[in-house]
């Protein structure tokens, strides 16, 4: 079991810190990584499915432990994802070898909350639709629609931004 583990971590992973960049913020996205991880050891054994129920299993973990980050903010009245983050917003040439991948979630993560959740994980995921909406609790249809509006959203953000 504790092969299976390693091995959806090291698939995994990556995209899981990303997501979790741009939902809980560069400062977070570690420790929330980690809790996810020990929850997955710990119910591994538990675990019956194929790889993409692992990742699926792993993303709807990330995104509960980001909606209790999301709960101790509102309790503590931080910030934890400040519109201006500077981790999040410098361009991918200063940002020090973060790849084109890492600037593309950067703007991702400028959308509205919903958007941002969706378009994550959709791409990063590689959820259809359904999976999704499973994940958040809407319609395939609703998310069909905050994708829409995410991409028209992002398309229009490039134009006026290309570099950043």
């Amino acid at each position: 079991m504790a092969d299976r583990v390693a091995t959806g971590f090291a698939t995994v992973h990556g995209d899981l810190l990303r997501y979790l960049r741009a939902i809980v913020g560069a400062d977070l996205a570690e420790d929330v990584a980690s809790q996810v991880w020990v929850e997955m050891v710990a119910g591994a054994a538990a675990f019956r499915g194929d790889g993409a129920a692992f990742r699926r299993w792993v993303f709807a973990t990330a995104r509960r432990r980001a909606l209790d980050e999301r709960r101790r903010w509102w309790r503590r009245a931080v910030k934890l994802c400040p519109p201006g983050d500077r981790e999040l917003e410098r361009p991918a040439a200063e940002a020090g070898g973060v790849g084109e991948q890492d600037a593309a979630v950067a703007r991702i993560a400028r959308l509205p909350q919903p958007q941002a959740e969706v378009v994550l994980l959709r791409v990063l995921g590689g959820f259809s639709a359904e999976e999704v909406a499973e994940l958040t609790g809407r319609t395939p249809g609703a998310v069909r629609v905050i994708q829409h509006r995410a991409l028209r959203r992002l398309g229009d953000d490039v134009r006026r931004r290309p570099d950043g």
